[in-house]
């Protein structure tokens, strides 16, 4: 390892020591127990594959079992990362290239962070390897035949994001990625409900083993060393060094600050919408109707809003739909689908709106403290942005469903329209206490991070469930007692509820606003390291 690459490695290792000390210990030690528990779900696993493998007699069965599953870790390993919004640890570029080292280094040091994306499936990897090492009838160097499959993974997990950040640069192509990357989301699950066509499958029957580099490792460990696989193996391994080698390069000599200019370029011709922005000034007095248009017009540009915002009307509808209109589902998702949609749609949009609200300003989150505006007056304009595009939501989902002639009938829209209202309610008012709390920039032009607090984000896992309870407990009544009545009574009893509990989160967060002015502002303000996590 060279000087450059450990200095590094010591600088990311420094940024993280310094980092989770300061969510507290509480906070600390709930992120390590929620690790511990989701990395040792995914260690049973790995035990339970290198038992398989130990025990595995015939070859036959090994490779059938071995070919699927590699398949499964590649598409795990490339794609999940993409669609969660996320890639591991990986290096800034930017921040590296006014040093003098050398390319290979950082490829190599980037391969090495390229592990950070798919820790489960290094986790399955290695039980397979033990299942091989403690085989008694397969020798222990067929082992050997994982190392230039986990490179393939490896080096295509690096050219794939170098890319993709190049591309989501480009304007209007990260909206095109989103409904790219959902039809391959969907694909699987279509193909399970409905069937391959019979061209297809037929196709698949003949297809040659050789070509899938899967398939090869899977050939080697089942016991066939043929030259054929070793070359598909390691042919496969050298187009995806190139491949990833050719984009980091690529990336290296990108600038991403350039491209988006050139993108906006021709964004002064879009001047119809502009009465859009303008609405506000209409139905609110200033500054509130101008703190409204500049979250509007914020948000519209903001690259990784529009892939939230696409998300949650076509992730949901892609990924849903086949899922509760299956044979096997019940009448109840089935009779509440659009509900469930658009309640998903908008938990999606919270993850940028509702939870980390100062997070797109930045460093200019101080002009709320120096501007004569309350800091109730700047909750609540970003507030009604949120109200305003949550409908907007709610409409386009409504529209695709009575495009493609789903039942949707003016009652069920009704019953959305409201359950998602006073839901936000209540999302808004734990959000509102949550943004000045749990502070954190969140760069609006970056595709592959994450925004919240990583100790809010666990704690989400127990709000979202109990600000459900009492939905359930409304469509519950409803069931019951079969009157629809008693379900929007219910439902106004929460609004009124989720009311009371916003106007003390107004009262809360002005309170913190001023008690942790520094700190917030410190930690909006916070920089990024040469690698990003």
């Amino acid at each position: 390892m060279s000087g450059q690459t450990a200095a590094i490695l010591w600088a990311q290792w420094r940024a993280l020591r310094n980092f989770y000390p300061r969510a507290g210990r509480g906070g600390l030690w709930f992120s390590i127990i929620i690790a511990v528990l989701w990395y040792g779900l995914w260690a049973l696993g790995a035990a339970a594959v290198a038992m398989l493998v130990r025990e595995s007699r015939d070859p036959e069965i090994l490779y059938r079992f071995l070919a699927p599953g590699l398949l499964l870790a590649f598409l795990y390993w490339q794609i999940i990362p993409i669609l969660m919004v996320t890639s591991g640890m990986s290096l800034h570029l930017k921040r590296l290239r006014v040093y003098p080292i050398p390319h290979a280094s950082l490829f190599g040091l980037e391969v090495l962070l390229r592990m950070t994306t798919a820790v489960e499936m290094i986790l399955l990897f290695c039980g397979a390897t033990a299942g091989l090492l403690l085989s008694p009838r397969l020798p222990f160097w067929y082992a050997g035949a994982f190392v230039p499959y986990l490179l393939f993974n490896l080096f295509m997990s690096a050219g794939i994001r170098d890319l993709i950040t190049r591309m989501l640069a480009l304007r209007r192509f990260r909206e095109i990625m989103v409904f790219f990357l959902l039809l391959i989301a969907a694909l699987p699950q279509l193909f399970l409900r409905a069937g391959l066509p019979p061209n297809w499958r037929r196709y698949l029957d003949r297809m040659p083993v050789l070509v899938w580099p899967w398939s090869a490792t899977a050939k080697l460990i089942a016991g066939d060393w043929n030259w054929h696989y070793v070359a598909a193996s390691l042919s496969w391994m050298l187009i995806a060094y190139a491949f990833g080698r050719w984009q980091f390069e690529r990336g290296l000599g990108f600038d991403e600050e350039a491209a988006r200019s050139a993108g906006n370029a021709g964004a002064s011709g879009e001047r119809w919408i502009e009465w859009l922005f303008r609405l506000p000034a209409g139905w609110l007095g200033d500054p509130l109707a101008a703190l409204v248009e500049k979250e509007l017009r914020t948000l519209v540009r903001s690259p990784r809003f529009r892939i939230v915002f696409v998300m949650g009307f076509s992730f949901g509808l892609l990924v849903w739909l086949p899922m509760m209109f299956g044979a096997r589902n019940s009448p109840f998702l089935q009779a509440h689908f659009l509900v469930i949609v658009c309640a998903y749609a908008m938990m999606l949009l919270s993850e940028v709106s509702v939870w980390n609200i100062l997070g797109f300003d930045r460093s200019a989150a101080q002009i709320y403290w120096l501007a004569p505006v309350r800091t109730v007056q700047m909750l609540v304009a970003k507030n009604i942005t949120t109200v305003i595009f949550v409908i907007v939501e709610i409409l386009i989902i409504t529209a695709v469903c009575l495009l493609f002639r789903m039942p949707v009938t003016p009652l069920l829209f009704f019953e959305s329209f409201s359950v998602c209202l006073v839901m936000l309610l209540l999302l808004l008012a734990i959000g509102n206490i949550s943004s000045l709390r749990y502070p954190r920039p969140v760069d609006p032009n970056q595709n592959w991070k994450r925004g919240s607090a990583s100790r809010f984000q666990a704690m989400l896992l127990f709000v979202y469930p109990v600000l459900g309870l009492p939905f359930i407990f409304a469509y519950f009544a409803r069931d019951r007692w079969e009157s629809g009545l008693v379900f929007y009574a219910i439902l106004a009893f929460t609004a009124l509820g989720g009311a009371i509990a916003y106007g003390f989160s107004l009262e809360s967060a002005a309170k913190t606003a001023q008690e942790r002015k520094e700190l917030i502002l410190t930690a909006l303000a916070t920089g990024e390291g040469p690698v990003s996590s």
